[in-house]
């Protein structure tokens, strides 16, 4: 996947490295929701897919991107026990960790919302 970058419609340059992102959770994928008795192959498409959405969001809430990435992980996610409701809490923390940590390096981003809608409602970054 590598460096990705993205400016949203807020201004808000987004910088991504996809690998160093997937390689922080390959460390403890286990601890998250519904993924204790999971192999790493089976968690790792709900993961990318969370990278992609923040990158592809163009200013968008991920509410807004539920159907979509919906249809999305029903195409990738196939070698995956995870139903998509399951897989669709890890889009989210996926999503809050990276706009959180987006958000601490930019000295602007203080004043900028963190587009992470109803669906991460109780989740946080790690």
């Amino acid at each position: 996947m590598g460096m990705q970058a993205f400016e949203t419609t807020q201004e808000i340059a987004l910088v991504v490295d996809a690998d160093a992102e997937l390689a922080h959770w390959r460390s403890g994928f286990r601890e998250l929701p519904h993924c204790r008795s999971l192999r790493w192959d089976e968690v790792k498409p709900a993961l990318k897919l969370g990278i992609d959405a923040c990158l592809k969001a163009n200013g968008r809430d991920l509410t807004e991107m539920v159907e979509e990435l919906e249809t999305r992980y029903q195409r990738t996610g196939n070698e995956s026990r995870l139903s998509w409701s399951q897989a669709r809490e890890i889009v989210a923390i996926v999503w809050v960790r990276i706009w959180e940590q987006s958000r601490s390096r930019s000295a602007t981003a203080a004043l900028a919302p963190v587009p992470v809608g109803r669906m991460t409602l109780g989740l946080r970054a790690r």
